[in-house]
């Protein structure tokens, strides 16, 4: 019994997991280029108003002045090349080419645009294939845990069968209280894979270990009876 409760107490251990099982990192949110590109689309437009209010009051120097101060501040400081390039034309005043440049930038914008709307596409690909990614490995983990599962209740099974089996051979030979704990032990042991996993588990161990406790405590006072009635006949014989 005690090497039964040895077995069983290893079972127990073996079936319980000692490490929770580890979550998936979190799927990197689609928000944070969104957000900058609303940010950007809202400071271009502000600067581009800022321009066109500054054309619009071009007989008013100060309000010019203070309209494309305002748009200077929401763009980078330009490199020294093009600052230079934009005061020679300035000096120039070529009207066609300022027509050139005003098509070389309308051109370069579309270039951008396109490239945006190319890259906030490929963004959403790229999440929604992580975002099936994730699924597929919970997925697996689900099934490998599965797997795990499976594995040890037909471990636990096997057990069980065994236990049983001896439980059969004993009582067959006469030992029927050995035959009928084996018996019983091999129905809790074959139950210990469904208890593992419901509110009963740790009752279930509780209740084994008091049954133990019972059964050792009843059979340590049995021996104890059958020793002194051993004594006792002894001691008749004797006189």
């Amino acid at each position: 019994m005690m090497r039964f409760l040895l077995l069983f107490s290893v079972l127990l251990l073996a079936g319980c997991p000692s490490v929770p099982p580890p979550t998936p990192d979190p799927v990197p949110a689609q928000g944070t280029l969104d957000i900058v590109g609303k940010k950007e689309d809202k400071q271009e437009s502000r600067t581009a108003a800022a321009v066109i209010v500054a054309k619009e009051n071009a007989d008013k120097p100060e309000v010019v002045r203070s309209e494309l101060s305002v748009a200077q501040a929401a763009l980078p400081v330009p490199d020294a090349s093009d600052l230079a390039y934009a005061k020679a034309r300035a000096a120039k005043a070529d009207a066609k080419q300022y027509e050139a440049n005003v098509a070389s930038a309308a051109k370069a914008k579309a270039d951008i645009d396109a490239m945006w709307t190319k890259l906030e596409g490929e963004q959403k690909q790229n999440a929604e294939a992580m975002s099936k990614m994730t699924v597929q490995i919970g997925t697996l983990k689900q099934q490998v845990e599965e797997a795990k599962k499976e594995g040890q209740r037909n471990l636990y099974a096997m057990v069980a069968a065994g236990m049983m089996v001896l439980g059969g051979f004993a009582i067959a030979f006469g030992r029927v209280m050995i035959g009928a704990g084996l018996l019983v032990s091999g129905v809790c042991i074959g139950a210990v894979p469904y208890l593992l996993d419901s509110v009963w588990f740790l009752p279930a161990v509780g209740g084994v270990f008091l049954l133990g406790l019972l059964v050792g405590g009843w059979h340590a006072y049995r021996n104890h009876l059958k020793a002194d009635a051993a004594q006792e006949e002894d001691k008749n014989q004797g006189g």
